[in-house]
Formats: structure tokens, sequence, C-alpha cells
């Protein structure tokens, strides 16, 4: 059961109906137990005097007959050899001039065709690996209604590449929930490197309930995973076991809560001052990012079931959701955040996690999972 605070009587009703599955789609779950109980391994990744920490996410890719895993680290390229952790390579970007990425960027994503950023909320760019930029686009301009775009491969949301198109999806997450966004649902995009253009690539709205966490920046933003070979859009909300799934003009949903007891908690209000100010709970229970694992054919919603602190350190206990591709759900793993990080990468070998805490400060282990 699960519990909901500050909830008028609508809104209570309306979550559950958005939330349960019927008794169909509650399939046996074949995976479950502690996350530790399905490591097999792990690598670890040497680190040269520049770099501070190494990232969660790496990307594979395989040039002839090696293997190998990319990842960014600030402003700069990294390259292992892939399993040995061996550093080939270290390629710093520009950030002005005709090559220059910009100062900040709010998602990145590499691909064998060279790496994509979103460059200071005004545009998405693609660059080889050598550092030159071969195309920038403008970002849309939205609708008023929208109040302030936000363009993001952050927080677990990704871009996708499609190479035989040439275009590359992207998501606007709101930083906030306000009232006027409630009706808007241009929220995934598609850019056209061929042609240079931009347009709408899935629309939604938010679901009527959360009208209940406006201002709150835990409850109140979605998470969006693409499956390509499916053609099929996955938005989670953070207090909605099921997920909305899109594909081409169908509305359907799938069944990816937990077996734990949830409790979301809406955020507060208090005066300081002249001012007014929200503050987010930090203890509610909430759904997070999605991750697909494409080699093992799985799908991992990461849940955060109860979260505190212990001398002013937070701690969070955790799970992962696991749906199989044709979006039944078929286990849950539960997890630390003090010993594991929730974001991930894949490989055809396995599932990597980074370690929440690091033997060494010349290299960075990642465990290897297989479920």
């Amino acid at each position: 059961m699960r519990k909901l605070k500050s909830f008028t009587l609508l809104s209570f009703i309306s979550i559950i109906f958005f939330s349960c599955s019927s008794e169909e789609n509650l399939k046996s779950a074949t995976i479950e137990g502690d996350l530790a109980d399905y490591a097999i391994d792990t690598i670890y990744f040497e680190k040269d005097l520049t770099t501070k920490s190494l990232p969660l996410e790496f990307t594979y890719q395989k040039e002839g007959d090696k293997e190998f895993l990319y990842g960014m680290s600030g402003f700069n390229l990294l390259k292992y050899e892939y399993p040995s952790g061996k550093l080939i390579s270290n390629t710093t970007f520009e950030k002005e001039g005709p090559d220059g990425i910009g100062g900040y960027f709010s998602g990145k994503l590499i691909t064998s065709d060279g790496i994509f950023f979103i460059s200071n909320q005004k545009e998405v760019l693609h660059i080889d690996f050598d550092g030159k930029v071969s195309k920038r686009i403008s970002l849309p301009m939205t609708t008023e209604n929208r109040m302030a775009a936000n363009f993001s491969a952050q927080q677990g949301n990704k871009m996708y590449w499609n190479s035989a198109r040439q275009t590359l999806m992207v998501t606007d997450v709101p930083f906030l929930l306000k009232e006027p966004i409630l009706n808007y649902q241009d929220w995934i995009w598609e850019f056209d490197f061929k042609q240079e253009k931009k347009e709408v690539a899935a629309q939604f709205k938010f679901p009527e309930p959360y009208s209940e966490f406006l201002d709150d920046p835990e409850l109140g933003i979605y998470f969006h995973l693409f499956l390509k070979d499916k053609n099929q859009h996955l938005i989670g909300f953070p207090a909605s076991d099921s997920l909305l799934v899109i594909h081409v003009d169908q509305r359907t949903k799938a069944y990816a809560g937990s077996n734990e007891n949830l409790e979301f908690k809406k955020g507060t209000t208090e005066a300081r001052g002249e001012y007014t100010v929200f503050s987010p709970s930090v203890e509610t229970s909430r759904y997070k990012w999605m991750m697909h694992d494409p080699y093992q054919g799985l799908i991992l919603r990461h849940l955060i079931i109860q979260q505190g602190q212990d001398d002013r350190t937070t701690f969070s206990k955790n799970s992962f959701i696991l749906l199989d591709e044709s979006l039944t759900k078929i286990g849950e793993v539960k997890f630390s955040d003090r010993k594991i990080n929730n974001l991930g990468f894949s490989t055809p070998n396995g599932f990597y996690l980074k370690m929440g805490s690091q033997e060494s400060d010349d290299r960075e282990g990642y465990v290897r999972f297989n479920f």
C-alpha cells in the first residue's frame, strides 16, 4: 500500500488509477533479493593526474576486433581499453571558438558517429573525436505557456541518435512544475542534422494528480526512455507505479511498481522574510530514471524507497525494478547508495555500476552485474 500526504481525495483516486495495474500485468518476479547477489566481478579504470573523478556512465564501442569504453569527465573525453581498464587517450574539448562546446552543457551523448552536446541552453552540436565541430542547430523557441525551456540529458534522461536518419532526440524537462505548463505537451523533440530542422517527436501531459506537486523538484518532473527497436517512448513519473507508453499515436501504460510500502511526501512552504520558500521533502519515496540494457534485454527503473540522514550524511534505501523488453515486470533488487551508485552502463558482458567508495586515488572500480 502506498501512502500519499497532503492530497485531495480526487487526487488520491486519480493517482491510484494511474499507478495501479490489472492482475494480468503483475507477472511473477524471478529476480529478487539484494543487488549484490548478482555481482560477477569488478573492473578498475586507471586515472591520470588531470582526472579528479571518473564518470558514472561510459559508452561501449567495438572498433575492429578491439573493445573500448568512452566517457566524459568535465570537458575531457576519456577512452579506455575494455575490459583491461587501461587509459588510451584523454582529449580536452575547447569551450570557446569555432570548435567550442560552450562553458556549460546540459547533456552529452557519445556515439560511433561522434559526440553530441546541448550547449548553454542555446543549441545542440555535433563534434568528432578530435574535437572538431561539424554542425550546430539552435534549440527551438517554445510557446509562452512553457515558460522557460530546459533541454537536458541529465538526471538519467538521455539523448538518442539515429545514425541512418541523422536525427537526435532530446528531452525538455521542467526545472519546476508550474500551473501554466500542466497542459503543455511538447516535451520530446527531434533534431534533423541532415535537413537542419527540429520538430516535436512525442507529446504527453503530466497526469492530473501532479497539480499537487507544483514547485516540487523531486516529484514534479518526468523521466524518459526510448526503445529504438520498438519505437516506444517510456515516460515515468516520480509518484506513479505505472509507465506511460507512447507508440506513434497510441497511449498505454505498463506496470513498473515496487512491492515495498512507499510514501510520497509533498514538500512544504514557509515564509522567510519577504519571500515564501518551497522545501521539497528529502524523505519522500520517488521513482527516478530508467536504464536500458539491450544486451540482457532489460529495463532498470531506479526507485528511492526511503531516505533519511545519519550523522549529517544523507542515505537512502534503493531498488531497481526490472522489466523485460515486453514491459513485463520480472523482479526487483535492493541496494544501498552508500555501497553502489544508481546510474550505470551496459556492455555485451554485463551491466556496470560504479562503486560508492573507492579504494585508491589512482583507479576507480565498477561492479559488473548479470541478471
